[in-house]
Parts: C-alpha cells; structure tokens; sequence
C-alpha cells in the first residue's frame, strides 16, 4: 500500500468490468462501450479510436498497432498491425540514389499504416457491437472539437516547429502557427469525415478507394514510392503469443517482428539474481536493470527482424544456454558496453487495456513512432503519417536491413500474464519507444519481486539505459545518482517522465479488478 502522506494516485477497483488509456476521454468511452453491451474488443478498438482523435502526437490511424487477446477462456491470440514498406523503397534505391540515413521527416520513412486492418480484422474475429458504433464518439471529438489535456499540450507545442514543416500539417494541427494551450477546444473535420467510412464501410475505405489515393498523393507529391498497391497489400498477422514461464505465471508477448522477446529475456536474467536483501531504490538494482537491458538490446538488434525475410531461432534465444551466455556478460561491479546499441528512440505512443464483465482481456498498444510521426499529413482526410520506417536498417545483410514489403523490427508491445490454468492475471503495458522491455521488467519485478500494488508498480522512478547513457527520473537521490556513476555508468537526469503505463490486475479469489494508470500521463483507470 502506497505512503498515503506522500502525492500518488490510489488503485481503481472494480467488481465488473475496468478500462485504463493515456486519456481520460478515451477511458470514459471504452467504458460506455462496455455498458453498451460491447465486449473487450469493441471497448479497446473504440477507445484507440478516440485516442487517435485527442492524443494525435502519439497514435492515430496513420499508425500501427499490436494486440493480446484473450477471450472466451480461449488462449491468448498475438495481433500483429503493424505495416508493411511500400514495393520501391529497398535498400537498392537508397544505394542508387545515394541516400545514407531515413530521414525522421522523409516519406522514406511512412510505412503502410496497419492500425486500421487491424482493428477491422480484431472485430471481424471477436466483436460484438457493429463496426460504426466503435467510432461515433471518436468521430464527434474530430468533428465538434475535444478540450486538450496538460500532458499533450505539452508535447504539441514541444513539436511546434516540427508540424510547421509540412504545409498540410501546420493548416490542420496548429493555430495561426501555434499549437493549441491546454483547455483549448481543437477540431480535425477531415479526419471526422475519413472515421465516418471506416466506421461505415470497414478497413476497406481506408485501404481502397479515395481515402489511399488522397494518402498515395499526399505522399508522392513529397517524393515517396508509395502505391495503392502498397496499400491494397497490407494485411493483420494473427498468431499464438511467445510464452515464458515466470515464477508460478506465465508471460504472454507477441512475436517478432515486435520486440516482445527481449522482456522474455530480461525477466529470465532479472530471475537469477537475489532481490530479498535489496531495497527497490537500492542503485545495485538500478545496475542490475542497466546491464539486462545491455545485453538483451545486443541481441534484439543484432538477430531480430521481419521473420518472413529472417531467420530466427526463437527456442534457442529463449533457451537456457542462451540466457546463460548472456548472464556472463553482466558484473556488478562494472558496466556493459557495446557499439551495436546505438538505436533511436522516441517516447510517444499509447497503451490500453480493457477488461469486461466476463474476464474477456485486451491488452492493446497504437502509435505513430516519433512525436507526430512524420509530421506529414494527408491532403484531404486529416491523416497523419507514422515514421515507423526510421527503425529500419541500411546495412546489407543486416536482419532489419530495408526490403520491399518488409515490416520493421518494431517497439511496441502488449503484456499478458497468465496463471498455471491459463486464466488471465494481469493485462498491463508500458509505452515509451525502446523503454518499453525495460517498462515492463520495471512493472513485474516492482510487483513480484518488490511487493507494489499495481499502481504502484506503474508510478515509481525509472531508469533506462541506451546508447551508453543512463538515464534516470528527476526523482532519484544524489547518492544514488554517484552510486551509479562510480559504478561506470554516464548518468544523463531527464526532466521529463520515461514513458506512461497501465495495467489491470485480476484477483479472482476476491473477484475483482484492480486498475493502474500513469500520472506521466493524461490517462486514468476506471471500472464499475
């Protein structure tokens, strides 16, 4: 139980049903949808939809998507949305045209958005409610205009100069050049009307007809090579989930080309080490968190990619061998270092989970990489466009190495833990580009190694060790900040919160449900 003299948030509980967004708007409406009738699945995809109205600096239908879900007492289905490279843009035409990076504001790097398929195809499989009804309330905050919480405005005009790069995208998403103060009203009619046909008529309006080619043109126009064909050719991947064993649970990722299997990897090294004697703010644990990350990130940027164009032994990276050629990697008395870290990285994105009346889970992540993506915007229906591209290699031969059709080695990942009967325990995520392994190992240590509750587990101090730096909350002590330096570690304090997180946490000999939400965010937890 949380210092109650001490600032924080309490945990929600709930006996029925309980939703936890970034946004309070879209908890509110994943909450409606559930008292509606609608299950997991229609509360999750209608509060995306909302999200992708009033958080546009992190997610929108421009982006991607992945999923769990575990309904019906069935076992849990992986949902990978994310979206494929157009045919023309492979490593030959950077090569030929000698182009040495993707630029963060190139059409290069605008992958196919997957997020709208895969909504489409999650109702087609478990929804209930009809389609449309997912997005009337999304469609209305577009249309009619939604006030802008203090979280996003702070990162809106953040990326004020970013939006006033793309002449589309400063008309619709900033105000006589400004982006709008917190407690502004803001409206995007194009996007009511582009939510209208999906709604009506399906993930087919988007990927065909006049909405890809306003997208297709948008995009050529800027230089990219993208096709309706591109477009027509995007597709949602439904898979079992990478399991793990963890204590008396099981964790639940999705596979890659998402990089769920590097929290596999963590939680089995975090495993080997003594936490009774350790306080959780003791810096050995913070070390201890760095060096995993090291070595877990060498591999995922060394062996991960698109498993249609590479080959990955998933059983021997998990298997004990594996691990234990990576734990001799770590000391506790020194630091890791190693050139093949260096990775961009970028905080926005959002998770949701939602879980109903019936114990149905959605453990649901969207984004569009980069603060606003690309920053570019389409002409006529108010969509902006992920710069998932960027995590793509240029290197030959490289598992993530640029291809056509290719999706890129991702960040965004769903959590799920399950009990020995294969009963859902806990649906929780944690956003925050490449924090998000580390996020979640931070959340399931803080609980079962530590002892927090879930909201606890979701508020205290981070650390995050990338590209040889590490960096830490502006809540750490001055000891512990020389603690971790004497130890080797270049310590860089960041005035902002590192990444957001929810979770629900099902105790079920109570019966009910205990949610958690980020106070780094807009968002809150909510059930009845």
């Amino acid at each position: 139980m949380r210092k109650i003299y001490q600032p924080g948030r309490s945990n929600v509980l709930s006996c029925n049903a309980m939703v936890a967004t970034s946004q309070p708007l879209s908890s509110q409406e994943a909450l409606n949808i559930l008292k509606l009738g609608g299950n997991a699945v229609d509360a999750a995809i209608a509060a995306s939809a909302v999200l992708s109205v009033v958080e546009p600096g992190s997610t929108g239908i421009g982006g991607d998507c992945f999923a769990i879900i575990k309904m019906n007492n069935k076992k849990a289905i992986s949902v990978n949305g994310s979206g494929i490279n157009t045919k023309k843009t492979n490593l030959q035409y950077f090569k030929e045209n000698k182009i040495n990076s993707i630029g963060l504001l190139s059409p290069h790097s605008v992958t196919i958005p997957g997020a709208v398929d895969a909504w489409y195809q999650m109702h087609k499989k478990f929804g209930k409610l009809e389609f449309e009804k997912l997005f009337e309330t999304a469609i209305y905050y577009a249309r009619d205009g939604f006030p802008v919480h203090e979280i996003e405005a702070f990162h809106w005009k953040k990326n004020e100069d970013k939006l006033k790069k793309n002449i589309i995208t400063k008309q619709i998403f900033l105000k006589n050049n400004k982006a709008p103060n917190f407690g502004e009203k803001f409206t995007n009619t194009q996007l009511a009307k582009t939510l209208t046909l999906i709604g009506k008529k399906g993930s087919k309006a988007f990927y065909e007809g006049e909405i890809a080619r306003d997208m297709v043109k948008s995009l050529s126009n800027l230089g990219g090579l993208h096709t309706e064909e591109d477009f027509y050719n995007q597709n949602t991947i439904f898979s079992d989930t990478l399991i793990s064993d963890y204590k008396n649970y099981k964790i639940h990722q999705c596979p890659p080309n998402g990089p769920g299997l590097v929290v596999h990897l963590m939680m089995k090294l975090l495993e080997k080490f003594n936490w009774n004697n350790l306080n959780y703010f003791d810096p050995i644990r913070y070390h201890i968190q760095a060096e995993v990350t090291k070595v877990c990130f060498e591999t995922k940027e060394t062996i991960l990619g698109d498993p249609q164009f590479t080959k990955m032994d998933i059983g021997y990276l998990m298997s004990d061998e594996s691990v234990n050629n990576l734990f001799k990697k770590i000391n506790l008395d020194k630091v890791y270092s190693s050139d093949k870290l260096f990775v961009t990285s970028h905080p926005e994105t959002v998770y949701l989970t939602v879980v109903d009346e019936n114990l149905n889970a959605v453990s649901f992540i969207n984004s569009i990489c980069h603060a606003f993506g690309s920053g570019i915007c389409s002409e006529n229906s108010g969509i902006l466009f992920q710069n998932r591209g960027v995590n793509f290699r240029l290197e030959e031969n490289h598992p993530n190495c640029i291809d056509s059709n290719k999706r890129p080695l991702h960040t965004i990942i769903p959590g799920l833990l399950t009990n020995n009967i294969d009963e859902t325990i806990m649906s929780y995520g944690v956003m925050g580009g490449q924090y998000q392994p580390i996020g979640q190992a931070h959340v399931l240590q803080n609980i079962f190694d530590f002892g927090m509750s879930m909201q606890e587990s979701i508020d205290a101090p981070r650390a995050f060790a990338l590209n040889n730096k590490l960096k830490i909350e502006n809540s750490f002590s001055k000891i512990s900040i020389e603690n971790l330096s004497q130890l080797g570690h270049d310590i860089e304090v960041v005035q902002e919160g590192i990444g957001g997180g929810q979770g629900i946490m099902i105790d079920r000999k109570e019966g009910i449900l205990i949610g958690g939400s980020d106070s780094r965010k807009d968002g809150l937890a909510i059930g009845y």
